[in-house]
């Protein structure tokens, strides 16, 4: 299993970087100042000058950029520990009783995960959880209670394919021939889906 997971984690970053690179081209590549939209092309180089200092657009921002790396960091593992911890379960599950209600609740979550935007669920789970029931604070870093629901927010929608995967990849696997074998040589189905089924015990 980690190694199964491992290859899908690098293969989502991989996917990640790709998409991030294409978009900082095309922002790159298409033409547009924002000054040269708000005063025009035809303005004189003074004012489009003075409207730059005004909006700030001359000052370097790394060091806006190093204050906020480490808060980033912190809530990409965290979403990611969200997502594993959820999906690992959910996908196994979802394998292990396909076709039943567990099948069909697990599959059921992973389209609701796909299909529910962060900006929708960032703030629902705010009104649930830090205004209606107080257990969570509306914003902030100072606990850890304050990561719970902003890495639940990012981590659903990669738990929900996550999980998608994890449920092929068992399904595949548990009509191999060496799976049929340790279930006749009498291990239990925890101890083959576990065992010997996950990626990381064949």
């Amino acid at each position: 299993m980690a190694d199964f997971l491992l290859s899908r984690l690098v293969s989502a970053l991989v996917v990640i970087l790709g998409v991030v690179t294409l978009v900082f081209l095309l922002i790159h590549l298409v033409p547009g100042d924002p000054v040269d939209v708000m005063l025009g092309e035809s303005a004189r180089a003074t004012d489009r000058e003075a409207l730059r200092i005004a909006l700030g657009l001359n000052l370097p921002v790394s060091q806006v950029l190093a204050e906020r790396i480490p808060a980033t960091l912190e809530l990409a593992g965290a979403a990611l520990l969200c997502a594993v911890l959820i999906a690992i379960p959910l996908g196994i599950m979802a394998a292990v009783r396909r076709g039943e209600a567990w099948d069909w609740g697990a599959m059921g979550f992973s389209m609701l995960g796909v299909s529910i935007p962060n900006f929708w669920l960032g703030p629902m789970l705010i009104l649930l959880f830090s205004l209606w029931l107080g257990w969570t604070p509306v914003s902030g870093r100072d606990s850890l209670a304050g990561l719970i629901l902003p890495a639940i927010t990012l981590g659903s929608a990669f738990a929900a394919i996550l999980a998608r995967m994890i449920r092929s990849s068992l399904l595949e696997v548990l009509g191999e021939d060496y799976v049929r074998t340790a279930r006749a040589k009498g291990l239990s189905e925890r101890n083959v889906v576990l065992r010997c089924a996950t990626p990381g015990c064949r």
